[in-house]
């Protein structure tokens, strides 16, 4: 038989994060249907003027709101109407992002926005988000299931398997490798002031520049114009830019030939982890500290407003280098209880599918 299932999320855009996190939906739900002799057909959608006809259109036997940062109205609505129709609904670690320092406080949150949360989680049939931060605006509005749990960001999921590539960038290089992920939120970010923060970022990098090789990479091909400024500024012969967006085979390649990763954007602090490559997390808002706080890594988690971040940067990099291979260790614990969450959630929804 064949099942159909709406996967929404900010997929369509070629933004690595939320296009591997919907590669890794459809092969890990195909993979399980399939021992169960069932077809799938998962349509990934950004869910913009969706109404009740397009969802009758559809006609999924399943609505999932997929991996990313989708606690907003516009991704909550397919959600609701399926509901309203019947139609089984999971929450596939979705989580919440905004600048809201912690603890949220409930009235800042949007109330029309609240009241769409509530219903979606109240009526949901599997619920698994991404972190504590997520889970803290859910208490905060009073969305409770009894079902909710934190199960991790799904690109944890990610597979390791062996590196069967390598970057031509890299050449013949001998020095160990530190990625070092950039980007831009149009200056949409905790503390207002991205050109700071690379600055910054700059400086806790040079010193490191005689022993080590930095290789700057973007997820998003938008990053890229961003990324050439950090290499710029740099301006350092070792000092590699990647003027293209990597493949998810070359990410992972670049990923297993590190020491550790400096990053902003949040899937490549997931990716890294999903690597067990140890990484200091650019929390540009709160999303990356929602994944650093499941992992508890806010140790190595430095906030774009935070006013000593320059020395934070430093010294979360020179720890990690001093112990890289115990915090590699550390992570995967930290990891794998929710790559089982994750599982469990899986195997949950194709056997929703199955009744």
């Amino acid at each position: 038989m064949t099942k159909t299932i709406l996967y929404i999320g900010w997929v369509g855009f070629g933004n690595q994060g939320d296009d591997l996190c919907y590669d890794i939906f459809v092969q890990e739900m195909s993979r399980r249907a399939a021992q169960h002799s069932i077809k799938l057909d998962i349509k990934g959608l950004f869910p913009a003027n969706f109404t009740e006809f397009s969802l009758a259109r559809l006609a999924p036997d399943l609505v999932v709101l997929g991996a990313g940062s989708l606690f907003e109205p516009v991704y909550l609505k397919p959600l609701v109407l399926a509901q309203q129709e019947s139609i089984p609904t999971a929450i596939w670690g979705s989580g919440y992002d905004s600048m809201l320092p912690s603890p949220i406080q409930a009235n800042l949150i949007d109330p029309d926005s609240a009241f769409m949360i509530r219903s979606v989680v109240q009526n949901a049939t599997l619920l698994g988000v991404r972190g504590p931060y997520t889970m803290e605006m859910l208490d905060a509005i009073g969305a409770r299931s009894i079902h909710l749990d934190v199960v991790g960001d799904p690109g944890l999921l990610l597979e390791q398997g062996g590196a069967t590539c390598t970057l031509p960038e890299l050449g013949d290089a001998t020095h160990p490798i530190i990625a070092v992920n950039w980007g831009t939120a149009s200056n949409n970010v905790l503390g207002g002031n991205e050109k700071a923060v690379a600055l910054d970022l700059r400086d806790a990098l040079l010193p490191l520049m005689k022993d080590h090789r930095i290789v700057i990479y973007a997820v998003w091909s938008k990053d890229l114009v961003a990324c050439k400024n950090l290499y710029s500024l740099i301006d350092h012969p070792n000092c590699i830019l990647l003027e293209r967006v990597p493949t998810m085979e070359e990410l992972i390649a670049l990923y297993q030939q590190c020491v550790l990763s400096v990053n902003m954007k949040l899937h490549a602090n997931v990716f890294s982890a999903a690597m067990d490559c140890p990484f200091v997390c650019l929390a540009y808002r709160m999303k990356n500290y929602d994944f650093a706080q499941s992992l508890d890594w806010t140790d190595f988690t430095v906030f774009f407003s935070d006013h000593d971040r320059k020395e934070r940067i430093r010294t979360a990099i020179e720890t990690l280098l001093k112990t890289t291979a115990s915090h590699a260790r550390r992570l995967r614990e930290k990891k794998e209880p929710y790559v089982a969450k994750l599982s469990t959630l899986n195997d949950a929804i194709v056997s929703l599918l199955n009744n």
